[in-house]
């Protein structure tokens, strides 16, 4: 464990700003984030499930970042960053059971989704 509260800071700030980035791509230009994922949005019910979980989800990890941030002595709320961050890959290899591994852009939002999530937890607030 590394006890240091402006690297544990600056690790919630870099998720905060990486969901905020996906929130608002999400946002603006939902056809190219949806593609660079592998898939299309087509209908109504496509688009209200995207804005929900690339604009609604992310943007309230992005506010709980920050929030996690100003409140860095409570080390319960950046590991709830992290729980959500980590919960990410969770899901990812339950459809690399069933389909594989991802690949691409997805393999590289797997990989820094478990190092994101671990760094949090592996610094702790009170340095």
């Amino acid at each position: 464990m590394i006890y240091d509260d402006f690297i544990r800071q600056a690790l919630l700030a870099a998720t905060a700003a990486i969901f905020l980035i996906f929130a608002l791509w999400a946002a603006f230009r939902p056809n190219a984030l949806a593609l660079l994922m592998g898939y299309r949005l087509e209908g109504n019910n496509a688009y209200s499930e995207f804005h929900a979980i690339y604009v609604g989800i992310f943007t309230a990890q992005f506010l709980l970042c920050v929030f996690a941030i100003t409140r860095i002595q409570d080390a319960a709320i950046g590991d709830l960053v992290a729980i959500f961050l980590l919960s990410q890959p969770v899901g990812r290899v339950l459809a690399a059971i069933k389909k594989g591994l991802p690949t691409g852009f997805m393999l590289l939002l797997f990989i820094a989704e478990i190092v994101g999530g671990t760094l949090l937890l592996a610094v702790r607030p009170g340095g």
